[in-house]
């Protein structure tokens, strides 16, 4: 008889969920759909008509703990639209120093055929301290395929008074299109570091966020004019947004969630109809 399993390798968690959507006519339909794991995708919505399919990505555990691992693939084939969301924050547990592997990780590769977009806009992700993060990202474009990317993280949890004193998050972001590199990023923070109080860094607040605007077209000009102009609005925390080859960046750092997610919001709601020629469609689960 085989030995039972360690019960730290039985509940540690090894999923994968891979997601394709292909144009049909005058539609976008769902192709592929493949899980392993505590991944999951929810019924489908076309809100905003049959050529863009809305979807939530459901974590049932709920949060992400030592030597845990998740990927996520996502591919729009040409001419295909999809705006994917979540319905509730990723929280990123204390580590386990007793865990084979303290560290916990997720994956995301995003691939957006010519004509097609892409929107990739899941809720805010929670490090606790003592966690051990790392997450990678990779975004694929192909001819003019459009892609929004928005990333919002917050540290600890001010509203218990736990800071982010200890732990670490380590992450890397690239976008290729046609094959060739058009940004790459890569970024450690650590828990109780200076960089967390250094202006250059975060400057004493809780979290931090970004909105990627990836189009090789030449509108991103009046987006950034637009989200500069946000400048006279009453948002909290502060932001910038840098122009890069067909990419535009919109990078914020603020006191929480709710107050960064209004700034990006605002910021998404400006650029689509730039980029995609639609108004801002919140996902429902969003007012939920």
């Amino acid at each position: 008889m085989n030995a039972p399993l360690p019960v730290l390798a039985q509940t540690r968690w090894n999923a994968r969920l891979s997601l394709g959507y292909a144009r049909v006519r005058e539609r976008t339909v769902p192709v592929l759909r493949s899980h392993q794991g505590p991944l999951r995708i929810q019924k489908g919505f076309t809100p905003e008509g049959a050529d863009l399919w809305h979807q939530v990505i459901v974590h049932p555990p709920g949060g992400i703990a030592s030597g845990d691992h998740l990927a996520i693939d996502i591919q729009t084939g040409p001419d295909a639209r999809a705006l994917i969301t979540s319905p509730g924050a990723a929280k990123w547990y204390r580590a386990n120093p007793d865990a084979p592997d303290p560290e916990a990780t997720q994956s995301v590769g995003l691939r957006v055929g010519s004509g097609g977009s892409l929107e990739w806009l899941p809720l805010e992700t929670i490090v606790f301290p003592g966690a051990r993060a790392r997450w990678h990202n990779h975004f694929e474009l192909e001819g003019d395929a459009v892609l929004v990317a928005a990333d919002l993280v917050c540290l600890g949890r001010p509203a218990a008074a736990m800071a982010f004193d200890h732990g670490s998050i380590r992450w890397t972001t690239s976008v290729r299109r046609d094959g060739a590199l058009v940004f790459y990023e890569q970024a450690r923070i650590d828990g109780g570091a200076p960089l967390l109080q250094s202006p250059a860094g975060l400057a004493g607040e809780q979290a931090f966020g970004s909105l990627m605007l990836a189009s090789p077209s030449d509108r991103l000009g009046a987006i950034i004019e637009g989200v500069r102009g946000l400048a006279s609005s009453d948002f909290e925390g502060q932001w910038a947004v840098t122009e890069l080859p067909g990419l535009a960046l919109v990078r914020w750092r603020g006191p929480g969630a709710e107050a960064g997610w209004r700034l990006l919001r605002a910021a998404w709601a400006l650029a689509r109809p730039i980029l995609l020629a639609r108004s801002a469609c919140p996902p429902r689960i969003w007012s939920t």
